[in-house]
């Protein structure tokens, strides 16, 4: 069971609730999508200028939930190497 303490599964979880908040149309302004990730946040300008060009706005909700989970896993996965090396010293 250790794999419930791990933060790699638990931050993607959060964000998947995050997107799933927004997609169900709760989160009409994007604001705690792009609160809660501070890659969205910090490509805001280019984001909305791709979210612009495209004619799919499916799409760009992806590209947006992609970047978010991503993040999140990446976060999660550094926060476990970095946990898993200080109780190895």
């Amino acid at each position: 069971m250790k794999i419930f303490k791990k933060l790699s599964l638990w931050l993607p979880v959060l964000s998947l609730a995050v997107c799933l908040i927004n997609y169900s149309g709760n989160d009409d302004k994007n604001l705690l999508l792009f609160l809660t990730s501070p890659v969205l946040l910090w490509l805001n300008p280019q984001l909305t200028d791709m979210s612009y060009a495209m004619d799919n706005e499916r799409l760009s909700y992806l590209i947006l939930y992609a970047i978010h989970f991503s993040t999140w896993l990446l976060f999660g996965i550094l926060f476990d190497w970095i946990v898993s090396r200080r109780r190895a010293k």
